[in-house]
Formats: structure tokens, C-alpha cells, sequence
């Protein structure tokens, strides 16, 4: 009986396989692109069926990503909303996946055909194809099934962290009092409707005294400003207070019109701004003006694209009472106008924009350095800043790579209590 390993498949049926694999790829690769990411209100015509073509999106762009650096040699476009550069790089991207996977069938078959020794038994033949396959074979199969898990399940696992956060001077009527951060959903071509409705409908089964969002609530487009706001506006038909303030990509799209919609929607939108918390029996009241038993809650602008302002921030803000600062960027935290000696009092600042640094590789770390100037610093958690604490969401949308390894989106829930010599931070397990 003829040995099956000196007859591999031959390689001009691998080649049309490949071939036929690229012609069918291609046109999907492209039309994923041009329907979620070419700016127009036709656009949201998708969005009912966001929740599979989003993820489905993202794989492709993993897949083809070789592609897209070509485009953006060539034509010095990353091709978000130009239709040659997404057709040059879903083509490109294409071509390299199927010609990677033409080179590892050749070396399979090359290591395969290779003569037997005389001396070699059949168990060491068959262990040698059996090493073979599980080289050209299942490493692509592993690495194939962990970008579609990266892409396609991990962000959507969404999470809950829980911090309980002493603060001095906090009033005893507010002892207690619970936040709930929402920070970066990033509504657009990458990140759907369901999963930020998702986190919505979490954070309201919360029932927390406040609201308090962070920033980046769409991705890019104008189109997506208007349905951003209405979302969000399940958290005031709440009667819970919410308030916010903005982060880069909103002010990439039209910042303005971004704060005017959420206002619209009842959102009191606070950059460079403050209000006054007050307990009254079991009611949270915010109001302009302070009172005896308040908790200042602040807002900064965004660090890159708008103004860092704490003198008007935190204007009239008695010197012993307690403060929350709202700041998209956790590098706010090491501005001048902050750790400069005589800068104002700060006890908690809340931000996002780092996404827990959306892939973390142990023993490497996490992709954090990519949007902090400070690196992992600032990557997810309640950290020591210069001249307070920083607590950093991993946030629930995606923004530089379109998947998470690691990093599952969460909103946090945030207890804040009195300050006495034995308390400490805490922080309670994650739960989905």
C-alpha cells in the first residue's frame, strides 16, 4: 500500500482554492467597510442589525489588517470613509491572508513528501504528519479563533467593577453615596447600539444616587451625535441625576453640538464647570450653589481637544469641602494647573479614554502607552496621581485596534464614605 504522506494535495488545487478564496473575501471585506464606516445618515439604516455586523466588521478589519497599512502608504488615507482606500486595502489584506495561507499548505506538503528513512517506523511517520498538521494546521486555527474570540465575544462581555473610596471631609448625610461611571461607548462603525443599551439597562439596575459619564460617546460621524444623546437619555427618565462631560472623539465630531444634545436630553454637561450634591431625607439634589453639607462635583475639559480649566472648574468651592472631578483623559491628572503648589483640592478624579489599554499580553503588559503619555500608569483602576486618586474605566466601547484581548468592557460603580484613620480603598471582584 503506497505511503499517503508522499502524496500531498497537489499544489495548483491549493493555488485555485486560494484564488477562489479571494474573490469571494474580497467583496465582503468591502462591503462590510462601506456599509459601517461611509459617513452618511443612510448609515444608521444598519444599525438594527449592528449587533452582527459590527463584530463581523471588526474580524475583517483584523484579518486584513496588512492591507490597511498599504493603503495608508499609498494614498496617505486610512481609508475610514474613502472607498478607493478601503477597496485597495480589503483587496491587499485579502491577497497576504490567501497567500499566507498558500505558503503554509506548500510547507506542509514539502515537509510531508519529504523521503521516509528506511529506518523509520510507522508510528514516527505518523507522529512527524501528526507535528506537521499541528504546525501549518492548528497554529492558524488558534490564532484564527482568537482574533474571532478578540472581535467577537470578549466585547461584548461586559463587566461590572466596584470601588468603595473614602473621602475626607465628606458630609455624614453622604455617606454612602453611589456613583455609577460610564465612560467611552464609542456609538458608531465599531461598537452597537445593543451593547451600550446593554450597559445602559446595567448601570439603571444599579440605582445609584448619580450618574456621572466620562466622555467619548461617539466614534466618528455626524450621524451618530443625535442617536448617541437620545440613548443616553434612558438615565434621566430615571430621575436620576446625570451629568457629563466630554472626551476627544466628541470634540473630533462637533463637541458643541455634542454638549447641546446631551443637555437637550436633560444631561447637565460640566467642562469647566462644577454643581453641588446635597442629600435632602433620601433625594440627591445637584444645584449651583453650594451648601453646609455639600459634595462638589467638577468637570475638566478633555486634555488634548478642548481646555483644562480648574480655576474655573472649581470656582467658589469652599477650600474644606469635598471634591469629584469628571476628566476624559486620566492624564489630566499630571497637568501643571493640577500638581502646582496651591493648585486646587481634588479627592477623586474619574476618567476614561484608555480602555484599560484594550489588549493586555502577560508579562507585556497592555496597549495603555498608545493613548497615555504616562504608559501603564493610567491603564484601569483606582491609581495615586501627583495630587489625588485616579480611577481609570476599561469604559465599553473600542477606539484604536477594533477588538479587546483580555480587557472586558465594564461600568463602574463607585461608594463613597467617610474618611476616618482605618479606611482605605477597596475594591470589590468583577462580576458579568
Amino acid at each position: 500500500m503506497p505511503d499517503s504522506t508522499r502524496h500531498p494535495r497537489p499544489l495548483p488545487r491549493a493555488a485555485a482554492i486560494a484564488a477562489l478564496a479571494f474573490v469571494f473575501l474580497t467583496p465582503i471585506a468591502f462591503g462590510l467597510h462601506a456599509a459601517l464606516w461611509t459617513h452618511g445618515t443612510h448609515v444608521m439604516r444598519l444599525e438594527p442589525l449592528g449587533w452582527l455586523l459590527k463584530p463581523l466588521g471588526n474580524l475583517m478589519h483584523i484579518l486584513t489588517a496588512p492591507g490597511w497599512l498599504i493603503a495608508r502608504l499609498m494614498l496617505r488615507s486610512w481609508g475610514e470613509a474613502d472607498l478607493v482606500a478601503s477597496a485597495i486595502a480589503c483587496a491587499a489584506g485579502v491577497f497576504i491572508l490567501c497567500l499566507l495561507g498558500l505558503w503554509l499548505w506548500t510547507v506542509r506538503g514539502a515537509i510531508l513528501s519529504t523521503p521516509a528513512s528506511r529506518s523509520d517506523s510507522p508510528a514516527l511517520r505518523s507522529r512527524r504528519r501528526f507535528l506537521t498538521n499541528a504546525l501549518t494546521v492548528g497554529g492558524p486555527t488558534l490564532v484564527g479563533g482568537t482574533l474571532i474570540d478578540s472581535a467577537c465575544r470578549q466585547p461584548q462581555s461586559l463587566s461590572l467593577a466596584r470601588y468603595t473610596v473614602p473621602i475626607q471631609d465628606l458630609p455624614p448625610s453622604l455617606d454612602g453615596l453611589r456613583l455609577v461611571q460610564i465612560s467611552d461607548t464609542h456609538l458608531g462603525p465599531r461598537v452597537s447600539r445593543e451593547l451600550i443599551q446593554h450597559a445602559l439597562d446595567l448601570a439603571i439596575a444599579l440605582r445609584p444616587d448619580v450618574f456621572a459619564l466620562t466622555g467619548d460617546y461617539v466614534h466618528c460621524g455626524l450621524e451618530w451625535l443625535e442617536p448617541a444623546a437620545q440613548q443616553l437619555a434612558c438615565l434621566v427618565r430615571t430621575g436620576i441625576p446625570t451629568i457629563a462631560v466630554r472626551g476627544n472623539h466628541d470634540w473630533f465630531n462637533d463637541g458643541r453640538r455634542m454638549g447641546s444634545l446631551l443637555q437637550a436630553a436633560g444631561i447637565r454637561v460640566i467642562d469647566n464647570d462644577r454643581l453641588f450634591l446635597t442629600r435632602a431625607d433620601t433625594s440627591i439634589t445637584l444645584r449651583d450653589n453650594a451648601t453646609q453639607d455639600s459634595l462638589s462635583i467638577a468637570g475638566l475639559g478633555d486634555l488634548r481637544q478642548h481646555l483644562v480649566d480648574p480655576d474655573t472648574a472649581l470656582r467658589g468651592v469652599p477650600p474644606s469641602m469635598p471634591r469629584i472631578v469628571l476628566a476624559h483623559n486620566p492624564d489630566t491628572a499630571e497637568h501643571p494647573s493640577i500638581t502646582r503648589a496651591g493648585s486646587h483640592r481634588i479627592d477623586l478624579m474619574l476618567s476614561g479614554h484608555t480602555h484599560g489599554g484594550q489588549v493586555h499580553i502577560p508579562g507585556l503588559g497592555t496597549g495603555a502607552g498608545m493613548v497615555s503619555t504616562y504608559g501603564e500608569k493610567y491603564a484601569v483602576g483606582l491609581v495615586q496621581g501627583p495630587a489625588c486618586r485616579v480611577l481609570i474605566t476599561r469604559g465599553v466601547g473600542m477606539s484604536l485596534v477594533p477588538f479587546r484581548f483580555m480587557v472586558p468592557p465594564e461600568i463602574v460603580e463607585i461608594t463613597l464614605i467617610c474618611d476616618t484613620p482605618h479606611s482605605t480603598p477597596t475594591k470589590e471582584p468583577r462580576t458579568s
